[in-house]
């Protein structure tokens, strides 16, 4: 008898400790109540809202009162969302006022109106609190029916809060069905949930609850831990009222497992907690406990006066405390031999013993009323939705009916409106047609002339092309070498020597105008063949060799203006590429940077990969490009904003030939560049690494 009694008042502070994160908060609840005159519209919806939720338990009464006010006010909002929150909390203080029916019509009112606005999280929220009222009312498959929808909606949210609410009520499902391995599991995820949330509260909810799955499992190692785990978390938040629950559930489990002497240091401290802290709920609980512990102890004198204390405190409330009092009592003048004061007291415990499984029984025959209410509710709900089904169907059939007829009459009237209208449009067409066959045919004559035309057109283009190819020999052997015999007769003067200042002057500009000249017929001479379309010649060969030998060129021609040009080689493979137009392509950037460099500046020439291309840069620090440069980079014939610095000539063509080149070989062109600060060109080759195998 004794074991049971311990029993039950540990069960009962696992319920008390349970609804302990979520009991009422008087400051929570002035806090609300003093907004609340301040807000409107979901602001003030969302308030009426938080004030049912915190009044459930106490003063369900409130609950309904705030939350009939925030139904309406949602209604009238017409709010998208969270509409079911305030009938699931109707629902809840229902319950608490022990009204099921009504709670059951709130609840499953509450899951209609949260599917109907598609509201995953609420509907998730309504499955679990209608699972709980199942299983208050011992109704174990309906609860988990709908606590196990409640968890597959959370688990697609990844709802951690909901989540752990969720366990927790699968936690007590399988402790009632004595399911400890499925009981552990539930708890053990909400308390990880709990830990990760970070809810003190909650957290503390947990770790009692899991203490109370360890206990049933007779794992008393683990349940300590728990236990000590839940104090230390109350006693970091300071809150003396939970810290004494902790302390007394843990006593009792300390009781019921013979460890009567730490049970008697946390009673001690507990009884002192709720005396100094005045907790009227608390102590008919803490005092109970002090009575067992002495007795425990042997220690009948301080036991005797901590059980009529009980007796003394709770009247007509806490009869279960009453009848564990009686019961202890009489045991005591038992063991002291006062036989007839232990046997007054004991048939004052069976009496107590009697009257509340009286009240069990009562409370069972209501739970199998509440049942076969459900059962004939959800009958009446099936009989009408079959009733809707048959009438919705007599609906539809009826209304494809009406269609059918109406588009039965609509096709038959289009039929007539379209032949009529075929007919007429068929007389029209054929006098439009009439007169396109006489447009058709004047066009057709007037194609042929312009054909006619065309060909005479293309006979004189074809003729001007060869005029063309033919000026353009004329350029290179009859104006090409008289050119090179200036120079060489320039050169020539230059080697006599003996020659005074302005000679020399006259004789620079000379060879000045000239190279000019033969790099403007080269260049000339390069965009025809280019223009002949002639197709690249690929090779193998060493980019860096090649690149040094076109910098060593250039070299000479830099020196005159102290510019050095610097090869940076980051690319050591062989390539496969056109070498004469590589060269062509690196002599026109080259000769660019020393044309538009400042004196004493660096030309840098740079190798390397990216993105499966190599890449060659040339970098100068000339004036750079403005931005309407851009547009006309590389047109033939286009002078830019910036002038060579050493006066040198500049036709046009040098970055048009470049890119002629580039795109030949497959490859493209970036500039990066800076108006004052100079520009990079850099050209990537596609890395062709089958041909160099």
């Amino acid at each position: 008898m004794k074991g049971l009694v311990i029993n039950y008042c540990f069960l009962l502070l696992m319920v008390i400790c349970l609804t302990q994160a979520s009991a009422q908060n008087i400051s929570r609840i002035d806090s609300l109540k003093k907004n609340l005159p301040g807000v409107s519209g979901v602001e003030k919806f969302n308030l009426l809202n938080d004030l049912g939720f915190e009044y459930r338990l106490s003063y369900p009464d409130s609950t309904i009162y705030y939350c009939l006010q925030a139904y309406a006010l949602g209604q009238q909002l017409k709010v998208s969302k969270e509409l079911s929150k305030p009938l699931s909390f109707i629902g809840l203080a229902s319950a608490y006022k022990g009204d099921y029916k009504a709670s059951f019509d709130y609840h499953l009112k509450s899951v209609e109106v949260a599917q109907e606005q598609g509201d995953s999280t609420q509907l998730a929220y309504c499955y679990n609190n209608f699972g709980r009222l199942f299983f208050d009312q011992g109704d174990l498959t309906r609860a988990y029916d709908n606590l196990i929808k409640s968890m597959v909606i959370f688990e697609k949210l990844d709802d951690p809060v909901g989540l752990a609410y969720v366990y927790r009520s699968l936690t007590n499902i399988h402790k009632s069905q004595q399911d400890y391995t499925k009981a552990l599991e539930m708890a053990q995820r909400a308390f990880r949930l709990r830990k990760q949330i970070g809810d003190p509260r909650g957290l503390l909810s947990a770790l009692t609850e899991l203490g109370s799955v360890y206990s049933e499992m007779k794992s008393a190692l683990d349940a300590n831990r728990c236990f000590r785990q839940a104090d230390s978390i109350a006693v970091k938040m300071g809150d003396d009222i939970s810290l004494a629950e902790i302390r007394i559930g843990w006593s009792e489990f300390l009781v019921n497992n013979n460890e009567v002497n730490r049970a008697d240091t946390l009673a001690r401290q507990a009884y002192e907690m709720v005396n100094r802290t005045r907790n009227i709920r608390l102590l008919p609980r803490a005092t109970l406990l002090m009575g067992l512990v002495h007795y425990q102890l042997d220690e009948l004198s301080n036991s005797k006066k901590y059980f009529e204390n009980v007796i003394k405190i709770t009247g007509q409330s806490h009869l279960d405390l009453q009848r564990d009092a009686y019961f202890y009592l009489s045991k005591i003048h038992e063991k002291e031999g006062r036989q007839s004061e232990a046997t007054m007291l004991s048939n004052k415990y069976l009496i107590l013993k009697e009257s509340l499984q009286s009240v069990e029984l009562a409370r069972q025959i209501e739970k199998l009323q509440f049942q076969l209410e459900i059962e004939k509710k959800e009958r009446e709900n099936e009989t009408l939705k079959t009733n809707e089904s048959k009438n919705s169907a007599i609906i539809r059939q009826k209304q494809l009916e009406n269609i059918i007829l109406i588009v039965i009459i609509v096709f038959v009237s289009l039929l007539f409106l379209l032949q009529w209208r075929n007919s007429r449009k068929r007389r029209d067409a054929n006098v439009k047609l009439e007169v396109q066959n006489q447009k058709i045919e004047k066009q057709r004559k007037e194609i042929v002339e312009q054909n006619e035309k065309l060909e005479k057109r293309n006979h004189e283009l074809s003729e001007l092309n060869h005029e063309q190819d033919t000026l353009m020999n004329i350029v290179a052997h009859d104006l090409k070498s008289p050119l090179n015999r200036i120079k060489g007769l320039s050169d020539l003067l230059e080697m006599e020597g003996e020659l005074n200042v302005n000679q020399k002057k006259y004789l620079s500009l000379i060879k000045d105008a000239t190279r000019s000249g033969l790099d403007l017929i080269t260049d000339l001479l390069d965009v025809n063949a280019l223009e002949v379309n002639r197709e690249p010649e690929f090779s193998v060969f060493n980019l860096n060799a090649f690149l040094n030998e076109r910098a060593t060129i250039f070299r000479h021609y830099a020196s005159s203006k102290n510019i050095e040009i610097n090869v940076n080689q980051n690319f050591n493979d062989p390539v496969y590429l056109d070498q004469e137009y590589l060269s062509r392509i690196m002599d026109n950037l080259i000769s660019n940077a020393i044309k538009f460099s400042r004196n004493n500046s660096t030309i840098q020439i740079n190798t390397g990969t990216r993105d499966e291309n190599c890449v060659i840069s040339v970098q100068d620090h000339g004036p750079g490009f403005q931005p309407g440069d851009l547009k006309f980079l590389y047109q033939k014939f286009k002078k830019l904003s910036a002038r060579p610095t050493g006066g040198e000539s500049s036709n046009g063509l040098g970055l048009a030939i470049v890119k002629i080149l580039v795109d030949r070989l497959g490859g493209k062109i970036e500039l990066q560049t800076e108006p004052g600060k100079g520009s990079t060109f850099e050209i990537l080759f596609p890395l062709r690494k089958n041909a160099l195998v």
